[in-house]
C-alpha cells in the first residue's frame, strides 16, 4: 500500500520537497525590522502578555504564540523564529493540491501546487516571521471546507469554515478580507446550484455568525487589556482620506505591490500568470466542478472593502490572494489545452508534468545557495558583535530606524541585557549607530530616540568604525555641573 501511495503521489512529493528546499534556502537570512520587533516586543513576553498586548498591530498573535513555542524548543535563531511561517507555507502547498484536485482535476492540482512551491513572492512570505503565510493557508482551508460543506452539508465542514476564518483572523485581523469573499462565494455557489434546502442557508448563516463569535472570543484578552481602539482604530488601520485615496494612495500601493511581487520573476512569466487568471474566468467551466468562480465574489468583496474602509494596503495586505491566483492561472491555461492531444498524452497532462520538472530543476540550481545564505552575516549583526565586545553594564546603545529592532534582536541573541538598548537620560557611555544610507547623524538618532542632544558630548564623539552603511560612535555624557 505504501508503494502504491508513493507511485500515485510521487510528483506531489517532489513538489513538497522542492518547496521545502527553496524555502530553507532563505530561512536563515538576516532578520527584518518587523520580525525583530515581533520577537523583542511580544514573543519574549509570557503567554498572557502575547495574548493581550496589542500596543502595536505588529503582534500577529497566533504567529507570536507559535514562534514562542518554536524558539522555546529550538532556541532563538532566525530560522527557528521563522519555522511557523515555513510550516504554514508548506501546508498551503498541500491544501492547494487538495483544492485543485476536488474543484478541477489532478493535473490542475499539480500545476498549481508547483507554482505555489516556486513563486518567489510566496516564498518571501513563507520565510518571514510574520502571520501572512498563516492567513494564506487558512484562506485556502476555508475555501476547501466551504466546498465540502456544499457537497456534503455536514455541520462539521461548516464548523471548519468558521474555525479556519477565526484562526486566520487570530493571526491577522485582515483575514476579514478573504473571509468575506469566501462566504459570498459559498452563498453564491449554493444559489447557482439551485440549493433549495433551508438547512444549507441556515448553516451558512450560523457558520458566518460563529466565525465572528469565535474571533471575538480569541481577542477577549486584547479587548480587556489593550482595549478595542488598539485593535480596530489604531493608526495603521484607520481609513485614508477619501480625497487622496483613489487618486494617489491606492494606485501607489498597488504599483509597489506589483513591483515587489515580480522582483525575482521574469516579466513574461508574470504576464502568463495574469493571462491565465483571465482565461480561467472564461474557460474554467470546462473542467470546474463549481458553478461560480471564486475570483468573482472575492473581487466584489475587495471592491466593497476598499470603498468602505480605504486601507493603506501594502503588498502584504494582499498576500492571501497569491496562492489562489496560482490555482486560477493553472485552471486558465489547462482549460484552454484540455482537449488537445499530443501522441499518447493530453496537453494538460504534459503541462502538469513539465511544471513539476521545471520546479525540480530550479530547486537543484538553488542548492549551492543554501550554505551561502545560511552563513550570511548582515551588517547589523556584524555591528552588534563588535559592540558586544566593549559593552559595560551602564552603557546605552542607540540605533537609528530601521536598524534599531534588528540590532536589539542580535544583541539579545548575544546575551546582552535589554537595559543596554532601553532609552534613558542617565548612562555611562553611549554607543550611537547611524546609517549613511539614510543620511543619519548621531544627533538625529539621539533626537529620534526622544533624548536631548544636550545630554551628550557630541563634540567629543569618537567614530569607532564602519560596517557597510553603518557607523558606530562612542559618545560620553556631558558632565553634570553642580
Amino acid at each position: 500500500m505504501r508503494h502504491d501511495f508513493l507511485r500515485k503521489h510521487a510528483l506531489l512529493l517532489v513538489i513538497i520537497l522542492s518547496g521545502g528546499i527553496l524555502r530553507i534556502t532563505s530561512l536563515n537570512l538576516p532578520v527584518s525590522y518587523d520580525e525583530a520587533y515581533t520577537y523583542i516586543a511580544f514573543v519574549r513576553q509570557d503567554v498572557w502578555g502575547i495574548l493581550s498586548d496589542y500596543s502595536l498591530p505588529n503582534n500577529h498573535i497566533l504567529n507570536s504564540l507559535l514562534i514562542k513555542l518554536s524558539t522555546n524548543l529550538l532556541g532563538n535563531h532566525p530560522w527557528s523564529v521563522r519555522i511557523p511561517a515555513l510550516m504554514a507555507g508548506l501546508a498551503a502547498i498541500l491544501v492547494v493540491y487538495a483544492l485543485g484536485k476536488r474543484l478541477f482535476n489532478h493535473e490542475t492540482a499539480l500545476t498549481a501546487s508547483a507554482l505555489v512551491a516556486w513563486l518567489p513572492a510566496i516564498i518571501r512570505y513563507d520565510t518571514a516571521a510574520r502571520g501572512y503565510s498563516l492567513v494564506s493557508v487558512f484562506t485556502l482551508l476555508a475555501w476547501l471546507m466551504g466546498w465540502l460543506a456544499l457537497q456534503k452539508n455536514d455541520w462539521r465542514y461548516w464548523l471548519g469554515i468558521s474555525m479556519s476564518v477565526a484562526l486566520g483572523a487570530f493571526a491577522i485581523p485582515t483575514m476579514a478580507l478573504p473571509a468575506g469573499g469566501l462566504y459570498l462565494w459559498v452563498l453564491g455557489e449554493a444559489l447557482l446550484r439551485g440549493e433549495k434546502r433551508t438547512v444549507v442557508y441556515l448553516r451558512w448563516l450560523a457558520s458566518t455568525f460563529f466565525a465572528g463569535l469565535l474571533t471575538l472570543g480569541l481577542y477577549v484578552p486584547v479587548l480587556l487589556v489593550s482595549g478595542w481602539r488598539k485593535l480596530l482604530a489604531n493608526g495603521f488601520v484607520e481609513p485614508v482620506e477619501r480625497e487622496i485615496y483613489f487618486s494617489k494612495v491606492l494606485w501607489r500601493q498597488l504599483g509597489a505591490t506589483w513591483d515587489l511581487w515580480n522582483l525575482d520573476m521574469p516579466l513574461a512569466l508574470a504576464v502568463l500568470i495574469i493571462l491565465g487568471m483571465i482565461l480561467s474566468l472564461v474557460f474554467s467551466r470546462r473542467i470546474a466542478a463549481t458553478r461560480l468562480h471564486l475570483a468573482v465574489p472575492m473581487l466584489i468583496w475587495i471592491a466593497l472593502y476598499l470603498i468602505l474602509r480605504r486601507p493603506n494596503a501594502f503588498d502584504r495586505f494582499w498576500s492571501f490572494i497569491l496562492a489562489p491566483a496560482m490555482l486560477w492561472a493553472s485552471v486558465g491555461w489547462l482549460s484552454v489545452v484540455y482537449s488537445l492531444k499530443l501522441g499518447r498524452f493530453y496537453s494538460h497532462q504534459i503541462v502538469a508534468v513539465l511544471s513539476v520538472f521545471v520546479l525540480g530543476w530550479v530547486t537543484l540550481l538553488s542548492l549551492p545557495n543554501i550554505q551561502q545564505n545560511w552563513n550570511k552575516l548582515s551588517n547589523v549583526e556584524a555591528m552588534a558583535i563588535e559592540l558586544k565586545k566593549g559593552l559595560q553594564s551602564d552603557d546605552m546603545v542607540l540605533v537609528g530606524y530601521p536598524n534599531d529592532a534588528s540590532s536589539w534582536y542580535y544583541l539579545e541573541r548575544l546575551g546582552v541585557d535589554d537595559k543596554v538598548w532601553n532609552v534613558r537620560p542617565n548612562f555611562g557611555r553611549a554607543f550611537v549607530v547611524v546609517s549613511a544610507y539614510y543620511e543619519q547623524t548621531p544627533e538625529r538618532v539621539i533626537r529620534d530616540n526622544k533624548l536631548d542632544p544636550a545630554l551628550f558630548d557630541l563634540a567629543g564623539a569618537t567614530q569607532l568604525g564602519r560596517i557597510g552603511f553603518l557607523e558606530a560612535y562612542l559618545i560620553m555624557p556631558v558632565p553634570f555641573e553642580q
